[in-house]
């Protein structure tokens, strides 16, 4: 037999040849004369790889390696046949032989998009994402299409990561390879939803659409995006046209119900809802937006059965079990619908600050005589000034009651009954033993609907700042005093206005029946943007303006006590003047929210107000009326009557 080196040379002949079963004899015969020959090892494992033999060539391969380690090409084919495996583990494996090469010669692009796929395939999005940023920043051929496929793949597992900025840039990156990608486009678009900008989103989905007018998905995630951002006419041409292309897609039918439901046809969006929940029953997020529409509906009991639906499909789903305990708390039912509502801090709505607090939360069973506790808030300024009537009752367990709050309440929270001490929330905090978040006070005092603490005044303005207030604003002619707010806070819920506020709020000139009511005088609690609307109030209707003197709820607090009825929407006034046990007047939407009960009049949680809720969603015609038909036997009552 010719020397080692030259049956090698030969073998590799036949190897680049084609003769491959010449070659695979001849480095047998090698590898018997000199079984450590990692040159031998290193070709017929590629051999055996080649043919069908793959776990075998590996094994050669590796071994080779162990020889030369080195060789950069060695470990760069160990990496190839291991990605020949077709494993996660395989994968995992070639990361390594690749990292290897990297190891010797770091700049190889090649190198480091080989390693990007084989991050890819064992499931490390992010690290993917690292190692095809690297090929591209060593690469000249920017425009690699093979590159913008690795980066699309990868950003679907930083999107499934819910990684939204790394999607976001490795989308960006695959775009820019590749802009006639429209795949690239419109996950592009997805991952800009995710991060709160609509507007990016809908920019980068039409392109895909303007690329292939088929992309059903895109259409679809379009949809809700346009309804975010208000435009209706919009979202619905899109949703028409992603039943149209894909008719078998659940969500083509789903994400029409948002914009059906903001365009108050809510009968239709039950019809799309089912026929979404028809096509893929699993998927909880059609019960719970069924659940949505029969709540809209006052069919509360309904609504109650599709949040069990929607929960018995999707057990771990946060947002379903978070939709039952809405349907419960308006159905009355609280027992089960607080303990529903502590999903809440699973859901992508609320940042669990106090799970980093290293004191314990109190859950109702612990005694609290001789402690400080620290109640503090998690939501609006509305659910503060609602769920603090509690402190009391710490307060008459022995507790020591601190509250956390806005800063905008702080002064308020301090007079509050049983508050001990009243801190800015995100803030120094002081000492504390124990702490509760205020909206899962009700839960640990096991309250239903026959042990609401409903005794008001629970808040209480500060008698220095009544005075003031009268003196500021003194009655002239003893004509009744009415307070108005119109509107509410106009919320941004990831990049996009709250539809709900756009729900709860009207314009003032909606109130217009109202000036037509002798014997009121009408006082504007009005604050933030919709404030603006008081340049153009109704004829008639002369309001007073003195919120330019209000610095924050304290002062809200004591002018509120200088008037004789607040009329207020669904937003923190109506909470602030029922827990100060002022007579007021809260429009409801159509869609209530859980805590009026489906819009009762009279409501357990504030004995002083009346509920005034619209007859459908987007009418207040009804609702104004019957408020001013209330209005002026108010105004009679109190010897004003025209």
């Amino acid at each position: 037999m010719a020397s080692v080196a030259e049956a090698l040379n030969l073998a590799l002949d036949h190897h680049l040849s084609g003769r491959l079963e010449e070659a695979r004899l001849l480095y047998g015969r090698i590898l018997e004369v000199d079984p450590d020959n990692p040159h031998a090892l290193h070709f017929a494992g590629l051999l055996a790889a080649q043919t069908g033999a793959v776990a075998d060539g590996v094994a050669m391969i590796r071994k080779a390696a162990a020889r030369l380690p080195l060789a950069a090409d060695i470990h760069g084919n160990l990496g190839k046949a291991l990605m020949a495996l077709g494993t996660a583990d395989g994968a995992a494996r070639a990361a390594a032989a690749f990292r290897s090469v990297l190891a010797l010669q770091p700049e190889g692009a090649g190198d480091w998009f080989a390693l990007g796929g084989a991050l890819i395939e064992a499931g490390d999005g992010p690290a993917a994402h690292r190692a095809l940023t690297r090929a591209l920043t060593a690469s000249a051929a920017t425009d690699s299409e093979p590159l913008a496929e690795a980066f699309e793949r990868a950003g679907m597992q930083l999107y499934a990561a819910a990684d939204w900025a790394g999607a976001t840039d490795a989308f960006h990156k695959a775009r820019r390879l590749a802009p006639q990608r429209a795949e690239a486009h419109r996950m592009l678009g997805a991952a800009l939803a995710q991060t709160g900008d609509p507007d990016g989103a809908v920019e980068a989905l039409g392109e895909a659409l303007r690329l292939d007018p088929t992309l059903a998905e895109a259409q679809t995630n379009l949809v809700h995006l346009l309804v975010a951002l208000g435009r209706f006419d919009e979202a619905e041409r899109a949703g028409r046209r992603a039943v149209a292309l894909d008719p078998g897609n659940a969500d083509a039918y789903g994400n029409m119900v948002p914009l059906l439901e903001q365009t108050v046809r809510v009968a239709e969006a039950l019809r799309q809802c089912g026929r979404a929940a028809r096509i893929a029953p699993e998927r909880a997020a059609f019960h719970r937006n069924r659940l949505s529409l029969l709540l809209h509906e006052g069919r509360r009991d309904e609504a109650v059965a599709a949040g069990r639906e929607a929960t018995r499909r999707a057990p771990a789903d946060a947002e379903a079990h978070l939709a039952l305990a809405v349907a419960l708390l308006a159905s009355g039912q609280f027992r089960e619908g607080w303990e529903e509502f502590e999903w809440r801090w699973e859901t992508r709505q609320l940042d669990p600050v106090h799970r980093g607090l290293p004191q314990p939360q109190w859950t109702g069973a612990e005694d609290v005589a001789g402690r400080t506790i620290l109640l503090y808030a998690e939501q609006g300024l509305g659910d503060t000034l609602q769920f603090v009537r509690y402190a009391s009752l710490l307060a008459g367990r022995g507790a020591r009651v601190i509250v956390g709050c806005s800063p905008a309440l702080v002064r308020l929270m301090e007079r509050v009954d049983g508050v001990s001490a009243a801190v800015a929330w995100g803030g120094e905090l002081p000492a504390f033993d124990l702490h509760i978040p205020m909206m899962s006070l009700p839960r640990a005092f096991a309250t239903d609907l026959d042990s609401i603490p409903a005794t008001v005044p629970y808040l209480r303005a500060d008698p220095a700042d009544v005075a003031a207030w009268r003196e500021r604003f003194p009655v002239k002619d003893g004509r009744p005093r009415v307070g108005l707010v119109w509107a509410g806070s106009p919320r941004t819920v990831r990049g996009v206005a709250s539809p709900i506020d756009r729900r709860r709020s009207l314009p003032l000139a909606a109130l217009a029946p109202l000036a037509e009511v002798p014997g009121a005088r009408f006082v504007s609690l009005q604050m933030g943007p919709g404030a603006a609307q008081l340049a153009e109030a109704p004829a008639g209707m002369d309001i007073a303006d003195p919120m330019g003197g209000v610095r924050d709820f304290a002062d809200t607090a004591a002018l509120a006590e200088t008037l004789d009825l607040v009329i207020t929407v669904d937003t923190s006034v109506c909470h602030l003047a029922g827990g100060l046990g002022r007579p007021t007047w809260t429009l409801s939407r159509a869609d209530a929210c859980w805590r009026w009960l489906g819009n009762r009049e009279v409501n357990p949680w504030y004995p002083t107000m009346r509920v005034f809720g619209q007859d459908r969603s987007g009418d207040w015609s009804g609702a104004v009326a019957r408020l001013r038909t209330a209005l002026t036997d108010f105004v009679a009552a109190r010897g004003h009557a025209p």
